[in-house]
């Protein structure tokens, strides 16, 4: 079918611009469309949302046995866990699963076997340092008797840290390799294992349960990628180069910082809640914080088309006014998508949550505003990879890692959890606001007044869900007037979509 699809749109010399997503034709704003050489790029982004979409919305699923299963102060230390696996994996590993995606590809079978078993050798060498380094640590708080999550926990969180990296240098291995369903199904071997180790173990061992299920899942993916990708036929002594393994060191070496400041920005409030707060708060948060991820599911799929669309249309005819049109109504749908979350923050504690994690529905808004400009920030960096500037990259990350390490240690202590929930906020806003600035330069960015009232009237929403949802009467006779309001100023939204209908409907008698 894709085949016939493509061969009638080359003999009717359609030339489409994008793939599962809105383009640009002659000037126009196109939705969907599958064209000749990105038929197959289409088919493996939709591959691998799949893979990566099942684990976010099965871990939702999951959400209900977790929280019964595990108590407040349980949970927030699986959390603060995953945090601290989080910020050490590109730390230990360099980043060398990012290397093991761009280096191998396209080379030769030698090559590719050089690559991954050099690769894979720096691997084993820092799980041994990192492993001296943790035995040492543990002694020293044995000797001085240092208690915390980290110390207490610091094995578990080894053998998750060795677990995730291995499983994540397989996969990018098959992805490499083009073995992109590989790729994919492998993000669903995890979360089905996952789902199955947890069941067995978690009401057994709590939080050691939930940890080995973890690890578990992590080995079986680790194993399916190394066999169904062939990966172990690249594996072998002899090939271990290490002037292989430098060229892919100083390529990912860089990479480390931007991951940490991304950590300092989502992450950095787990161990300052411990600190001020105690493990139950840890809880709640990682509870409110499991639902911004239905919007970050949701936009991930459009991510991908929209950084190539941005990718091959910059510089080109009429792409300042596509690059605006589909701006203003991807942040539109994303305010709609807030607003709706927002509504329905208290019942979706109720259905995914026992009746102990009631309290974090408050925090729910919040959180989602900050995911809302997480977005925003990643729409705008999309012109910063178009020119190939990725500077800009790292400023707006230090931006909002300089902000969020700030507003956390001056707000959790006094504000609590609400404290580390507007940090989070107001992190990703100075990002995206910076990114915003940084991309000036390459593309005039027009709707600036439209975006920023529905920015305006999205913290509208979040103040009155926080100061007035007890008044149920009042408060959704306001958000409906608000979200009327947002609607009016997109009002033109109709006839672009009546203009998207029609020119859709023109290909189709076309291609029949």
């Amino acid at each position: 079918m894709l085949n016939y699809l493509g061969y009638a749109i080359r003999e009717n010399n359609i030339i489409l611009k994008a793939y599962y997503s809105f383009v640009l034709y002659r000037g126009d704003f196109l939705t969907i469309g599958l064209m000749g050489k990105y038929s197959r790029l289409g088919k493996n982004t939709v591959l691998v949302f799949i893979g990566n979409a099942s684990s976010k919305l099965v871990g939702l699923l999951m959400l209900p046995f977790y929280t019964r299963c595990l108590s407040v102060e349980d949970y927030g230390t699986t959390d603060i866990i995953n945090v601290y696996v989080t910020f050490l994996l590109s730390i230990v590993s360099c980043c060398i699963a990012e290397s093991i995606f761009i280096f191998p590809k396209g080379q030769t079978y030698e090559k590719q076997r050089e690559f991954l078993s050099s690769g894979l050798a720096f691997l084993i060498i820092a799980f041994l340092v990192t492993g001296i380094i943790f035995a040492g640590v543990s002694i020293v708080a044995d000797s001085y008797s240092i208690e915390n999550s980290f110390t207490q926990n610091i094995w578990l969180i080894y053998a998750l840290l060795i677990a995730q990296l291995c499983q994540q240098l397989f996969q990018q291995f098959a992805r490499s390799i083009d073995r992109i369903m590989v790729f994919s199904v492998a993000g669903i071997v995890l979360t089905a294992s996952t789902a199955l180790f947890s069941f067995f173990l978690i009401p057994h061992l709590g939080v050691v349960g939930f940890v080995l299920s973890l690890a578990l899942a992590n080995w079986a993916t680790t194993a399916y990628s190394l066999f169904c990708s062939t990966a172990y036929r690249f594996i072998s002594l002899s090939a271990i180069r290490w002037d292989r393994c430098r060229e892919m060191l100083k390529y990912s070496i860089p990479l480390i910082p931007n991951g940490i400041m991304w950590w300092l920005v989502s992450a950095l409030n787990r161990p300052i809640m411990e600190a001020n707060l105690g493990m139950h708060a840890i809880g709640l948060f990682a509870v409110a914080n499991k639902f911004p991820a239905i919007l970050t599911m949701l936009f991930a799929v459009f991510s991908t088309s929209w950084q190539i669309s941005v990718i091959e249309e910059y510089g080109k005819e009429g792409f300042n006014e596509f690059y605006n049109k589909v701006y203003k109504y991807v942040v539109l749908i994303l305010v709609l998508l807030f607003i709706i979350i927002t509504l329905c923050s208290k019942m979706l504690i109720y259905i995914f949550a026992s009746s102990e994690y009631i309290g974090a529905w408050i925090y729910i808004p919040v959180l989602t505003l900050g995911t809302v400009f997480s977005a925003i920030s990643s729409m705008s960096g999309t012109v910063f990879s178009a020119v190939k500037t990725s500077k800009y990259f790292f400023y707006s990350s230090v931006w909002g890692a300089m902000t969020a390490v700030l507003l956390n240690f001056l707000l959790i202590p006094y504000w609590g959890l609400m404290g580390a929930a507007v940090s989070v906020l107001l992190s990703f806003a100075v990002m995206a606001l910076s990114r915003i600035l940084y991309s000036r330069s390459y593309i005039e960015l027009r709707n600036n007044s439209s975006l920023l009232i529905m920015i305006l009237l999205s913290a509208l929403i979040l103040i009155l869900t926080i100061y007035l949802s007890s008044n149920r009467v009042l408060y959704y006779a306001l958000v409906l007037l608000v979200t009327i309001s947002i609607l009016l100023i997109n009002r033109n939204i109709c006839v672009d979509v009546k203009a998207i209908y029609n020119k859709i409907r023109k290909r189709n008698e076309v291609l029949h």
